[in-house]
């Protein structure tokens, strides 16, 4: 059993997407070479089974390799590891000096245990003539199987807490920007803070932040050309304003695909594409880099789907461009000179001509908006009734949203379901678990299509768990999506399967590495409830977090809390007033006296919600879709109150922002 640790925190230091996705396809990269390496020395990877998948392969493999040489294969996968780590290293880093060797040599961490069975020894009877032979008693494929299992699993958590490392001191110069663990270097061939040894040259396609430092460790991470080299020349991944707009660009795209190639909103998209080339144009003039301004064809493949019905060069092109053009608040002349380390003084042609460029671009932003509130909507009978089409119907005119989700979901248990003891009847325990392989590939495949399919992406998806981006409006429909495809596929191989899911909203100016702590943090308050399977949920505003509970799966008549919720933001869409939250928060001491008094506190719940219920007659619909979200407790407190007012202002914010 060999494990790759501190994959989690590899992943989650980083400040932008590209980040993100290039430290889950690297270590996905090195969990391969890891599978491989059991092949080649004539092993059998169990779990997972393949190697032959782009992302998403567990940091812990499990195999079966030839016996009297698991010692000398575990240690030559070890260094498999560690030699695919060299050569993409040297993609950044094409000579180092020590101090920076020493940096690249504290990673990865790669752990390994072995077990060889002990047979029991047969003699041959007293008085043969020959000399007494010691052969093995064979054991049961099955058997020895189990045991190995059995004793792996303990033996794997037990190396966990044994934390040997490379020896890695520094020069006492500021933490790295992204992992706080490491020095970072501040820009090229920038001199340690208090050394006068200058560190080995950062290439200027890293594009540092101004005041970010890298360590090299992040700093391979942070390379493009690392990226290119790890998903191929065409490797992009959208940004989180490219995420949150998306359904805004769908909304303008389906206008557009029904003929409209002509009209005024084409012409308004048109000005637009032309004011974000002119602007980036002007910007490289007065000496930006702008590498990663402009997205390549593939970001979002619902959004490039959608863009090849127009059979329009130059529209088409407008769905490549990067989603944040599509905000009034990018067209800042002062934060994208600053964003793009430019200095200009107020009396330099140059900053006057990014300011003109900027004017520009926050008027075609708004002739767009314009344009297209004035465009007919598509049928709404042509719609579909479910899925990220129907979330884009009655959107016509309304601005693009500036938040979107980061989903994180994780298998309950699967070490325990994994054991002998929860194996199904009459199966063979090996049998049985590269089964439960091939499906949790299949489960993942079909979560990645569905965050695809609502204009999100997956960072990884590995079928037991799961780290994606979405628009905030389709973001609980997908985590519900990808809890049913999880119990669905491992039915029948898992007892009982279930998932722990965190959703956390946040805006796109948030930092991202701060919006991947707290969903972590989030998952694990989702797994300490009483059988875990619980749903976290977390509004992030740009001042900080707004409203957070935690939900159980399986809710009132075993319906989930996802749907439940995607049922209340419509009532607050529908008539429902925001108000309600202030009046039940307002309430919650005498509510809980009706309950615990055993008193109808249902009655009070409905005189609220009718009182706030602009269209009456929706009333009655309305106090269920409330309902539909209490706490499942016997006993409502006020503290059950406060999560059941979170729970509303979670629904209200995703009615407000998710658009």
């Amino acid at each position: 059993m060999l494990t790759l640790g501190g994959v989690q925190e590899f992943i989650a230091a980083s400040r932008r997407t590209a980040d993100l996705w290039t430290a889950s396809r690297l270590m996905s990269r090195l969990c391969q070479v890891a599978v491989r390496g059991v092949t080649d020395g004539n092993g059998e990877p169990v779990l997972p089974a393949v190697a032959d998948v782009p992302d998403g392969l567990p940091n812990r493999i499990f195999a079966v390799v030839p016996a009297g040489g698991a010692r000398r294969l575990a240690e030559r996968v070890a260094r498999d590891v560690h030699a695919e780590w060299d050569a993409l290293r040297t993609v950044t880093f094409a000579s180092v000096d020590d101090e920076t060797r020493t940096s690249l040599d504290t990673f990865p961490v790669v752990r390994w245990v072995v077990w060889e069975q002990v047979r029991e020894a047969v003699r041959e009877p007293a008085g043969v003539a020959s000399p007494a032979v010691v052969e093995p008693r064979p054991e049961p494929g099955g058997v020895a199987y189990e045991q190995g299992w059995r004793v792996l699993s303990a033996a794997s958590q037990a190396r966990r807490r044994v934390r040997d490392f490379k020896p890695y001191a520094g020069q006492g110069a500021q933490p790295c920007s992204l992992c706080g663990s490491r020095e970072g270097i501040a820009g090229r061939g920038a001199a340690r803070d208090g050394g006068a040894a200058a560190a080995p040259a950062i290439p200027g396609r890293l594009r540092l932040a101004p005041g970010e430092r890298l360590c090299p460790v992040c700093a391979v991470k942070r390379d493009p050309n690392v990226t290119e080299r790890l998903a191929g020349e065409r490797a992009v991944f959208p940004s989180t304003a490219s995420v949150a707009t998306a359904p805004f660009r769908v909304r303008i795209l389906r206008a557009l695909a029904g003929g409209n190639t002509s009209g005024p909103l084409a012409q308004a998209v048109r000005r637009h594409r032309d004011a974000v080339h002119a602007v980036t144009a002007t910007l490289r003039a007065a000496g930006a880099g702008l590498s990663g301004n402009l997205e390549r064809p593939g970001a979002l493949p619902a959004l490039e789907a959608q863009a090849r019905l127009l059979g329009d060069g130059a529209l088409t092109g407008w769905s490549w461009l990067e989603g944040s053009w599509c905000l009034a608040d990018t067209w800042q002349p002062e934060s994208l000179l600053r964003e793009n380390g430019l200095a200009l003084p107020a009396g330099d042609p140059r900053h006057g001509a990014v300011v003109r460029a900027c004017a520009e671009g926050r008027q075609a932003c708004a002739e767009l908006l314009k344009a297209f509130a004035s465009t007919p909507g598509p049928d709404a009978a042509a719609a579909p009734d479910a899925g990220a089409e129907a979330g884009l119907r009655g959107d016509t005119g309304r601005p693009p949203a500036s938040y979107l989700a980061l989903i994180v979901q994780d298998a309950d248990s699967m070490g325990r379901a994994l054991s002998h003891a929860r194996m199904p009847t009459g199966r063979d325990m090996r049998d049985w678990h590269g089964q439960v392989s091939k499906a949790l590939v299949a489960i993942a495949g079909a979560q990645v299509k569905a965050l695809e399919d609502e204009h999100g992406r997956a960072v990884y998806a590995g079928g037991d768990d799961l780290l994606g981006l979405v628009p905030a409006a389709s973001a609980l429909r997908v985590a519900g999506r990808c809890r049913e495809l999880f119990r669905t596929g491992a039915q029948g191989l898992l007892t009982r399967p279930s998932v722990s899911t965190a959703v956390v909203f946040f805006h796109i100016s948030y930092p991202l590495q701060d919006a991947l702590g707290r969903a972590r943090d989030a998952l694990k308050a989702a797994k300490q409830g009483p059988g875990k399977a619980s749903l976290a949920l977390v509004v992030l505003r740009r001042g900080g977090e707004r409203a957070a509970t935690v939900l159980p799966w399986r809710g009132r008549g075993d319906r989930d809390p996802a749907a439940s919720l995607t049922g209340l933001v419509e009532a607050f869409r529908g008539g429902l007033s925001p108000r309600l939250i202030h009046d039940m928060y307002d309430e919650r001491h005498g509510i809980a006296e009706l309950a615990g008094s055993g008193l109808d506190y249902g009655a009070e719940v409905s005189r609220l919600v009718t009182r706030h219920s602009a269209v009456k007659s929706r009333a009655a619909e309305f106090t269920g879709r409330v309902r539909e979200v209490e706490p499942a407790t016997s006993r409502l407190s006020a503290d059950d109150m406060i999560v059941w007012v979170d729970t509303l202002e979670i629904a209200r914010f995703v009615a407000q922002e998710g658009r």
